[in-house]
């Protein structure tokens, strides 16, 4: 199992009509100040050290992420809900945090299964430390990227979750080889379980000394996950695209993104519709290339999701309005060439969402909505169906 999240500090705000503030048992994070309108709550802080992620529920015992961590000791997020819990977490309560080397997360390429991309979907923010081997004139890769603290979000049982510390207390690390550092760790149990193994893969010696610091993106990061029962995933027959229960294992890379992505005119940022028997799903992002070894590759046949852009939207006919600004919400899977893209939305992973919504789409067997749009020559047309709880699927 997981060790415990290191060291954070919470502060719990109980959000209802009026405002309540409990106070921080620790004393190094208090609340400065909580007000509410119509749309939006906004929470205030101030002590701890940052950076720190505000989390929300409706129920004490079911946090999930608001959000990406934050250096500043306000954040202003959509009100979801007549009554509910916001806390505030400072990820580095020990003071241990040097600067950020870099955020991996998961490839949201050409290549893998839909699917499985959507449930690994995974950021690593990785930061070096004030003490050694980080401030160090010499020092193994190896000790170097162990001891990296590491503020890892991922998706647990529906909901999006925080942990942190350093990278060898992620769970197992075997001792590294020459060139590849492993850990294992697993989640849940019974048909609830799953055992990961995240490999790091480096281009020189891992054990070897150096005086030059490595890069975020000098390893190759691969997730594996290992399921205690088969997972759904998309395949196709004779019929077309449908839903089978085979899959027992599955991996995705995970890279950090090149920072230039959007800042010149190819490739333009995607903004369209798709829509199918009066459904419509608006979707607005930027794709571009990832870093590998600190440059992008210098041919990369298939760009891949840097950010978006805005809020996806979707309603009309038989699909319930919604609104997600979520990262894990929202997944993209691009065809060779971007010649067409698909889009699979979870929007009742994205902890924002109202209360209204959230029924709605539950009332009308919804758990996710898949899309695809011909980017090409526009031969195809647009495809929106519906995934219920039940995996089963059906057009609009």
């Amino acid at each position: 199992m997981k060790p415990p999240l290191l060291n954070a500090r919470r502060l719990i705000v109980l959000v209802l009509l009026w405002v309540a503030v409990t106070p921080s048992a620790s004393g190094q994070v208090n609340a400065l100040s909580v007000s509410r309108d119509v749309a939006a709550v906004t929470v205030n802080w101030h002590r701890g050290y940052g950076p720190y992620i505000v989390e929300t529920a409706t129920d004490s015992g079911l946090w999930s992420a608001q959000g990406d961590p934050v250096a500043g000791t306000s954040l202003t997020l959509p009100g979801f809900a007549s009554r509910a819990l916001y806390r505030v977490v400072d990820l580095n309560a020990g003071d241990r945090h040097g600067s950020l080397l870099g955020l991996v997360q998961t490839d949201q390429g050409e290549f893998g299964p839909l699917l499985g991309r959507h449930r690994l979907k995974t950021r690593l923010w990785l930061y070096t430390t004030k003490g050694p081997p980080h401030t160090s004139p010499t020092f193994t890769a190896a000790d170097y990227f162990r001891t990296l603290i590491v503020v890892r979000q991922y998706v647990d049982a529906g909901r999006v979750r925080t942990w942190t510390g350093p990278l060898e207390s992620l769970g197992t690390m075997a001792t590294p080889t020459s060139s590849r550092m492993t850990i294992t760790w697993s989640d849940g149990t019974g048909e609830a379980g799953r055992a990961f193994l995240l490999a790091l893969t480096f281009p020189y010696s891992l054990t070897s000394t150096r005086a030059t610091a490595p890069r975020a993106s000098d390893p190759r990061y691969e997730l594996t996950c290992t399921y205690a029962a088969p997972q759904p995933e998309f395949d196709y027959d004779g019929t077309g695209m449908i839903i089978s229960q085979t899959t027992l294992k599955e991996s995705t890379a995970l890279y950090q993104l090149d920072p230039n992505n959007g800042t010149s005119p190819f490739p333009a940022p995607r903004r369209y519709t798709v829509g199918k028997r009066g459904a419509a799903v608006q979707l607005h992002f930027i794709e571009g290339l990832p870093l590998i070894e600190g440059s992008p590759p210098f041919i990369w046949k298939t760009f891949i999701l840097d950010r978006w852009l805005s809020p996806s939207t979707g309603g009309g006919g038989s699909l319930p309005a919604f609104s997600t600004d979520s990262w894990f919400a929202r997944t993209l899977h691009p065809g060779h060439h971007n010649f067409f893209e698909t889009v699979l939305l979870e929007p009742a992973l994205d902890p924002a969402l109202s209360e209204t919504t959230r029924s709605a789409l539950t009332a009308a067997n919804i758990r996710y909505i898949y899309t695809f749009k011909d980017l090409d020559i526009g031969t195809n047309t647009d495809d929106i169906r519906y995934v219920g709880f039940d995996n089963r699927l059906r057009d609009p």
